[in-house]
């Protein structure tokens, strides 16, 4: 009997060890940008000759809460629905902005979240910008 399991064992195909099944990965769901998100102070991220002063500078843009926004020597409102991102001056500072917005024309961009702290701007022309939230969300002082 011993030595008909011992032939019986050795006819046997030996068993190969299966090999580890892994998961596939999974992509990461974009999550889709929003108001609260948005809020707080970023900056654009730029050559660090363009980037002046920072976060502590006119450079840096604060979505505030309320719905208002504060760049460089402007001001306006703002807000976003899906992914886009729609922005309204609603006054310029003497010789401050931008000669192509004007005060009262809205102006939409689409808004990529990257992730917390990142997000790309590409505006009605196709320019795309990189932006950085700034550590602390606080208002730009006024000069």
């Amino acid at each position: 009997m011993i030595i008909l399991s011992a032939l019986l064992l050795a006819a046997a195909p030996a068993s190969k060890p299966h090999a580890p099944v892994r998961p596939r990965p999974v992509a990461a769901k974009a999550v889709a940008p929003s108001s609260d998100w948005l809020g707080g102070l970023w900056i654009a991220d730029r050559d660090k000759g363009e980037q002046m002063e920072g976060c502590a500078g006119w450079d840096a843009v604060f979505f505030q809460a309320d719905g208002h926004y504060l760049h460089n020597e402007m001001s306006g409102q703002w807000s976003i629905d899906g992914d886009r991102l729609m922005v309204q001056r609603l006054q310029t500072l003497e010789g401050g902005g931008d000669e192509d917005e004007k005060v009262g024309d809205p102006l939409t961009s689409r808004v990529l979240r990257l992730s917390d702290d990142r997000m790309r701007l590409i505006d009605g022309k196709g320019q795309s910008t990189l932006y950085l939230r700034c550590p602390k969300p606080e208002t730009p002082v006024a000069r």
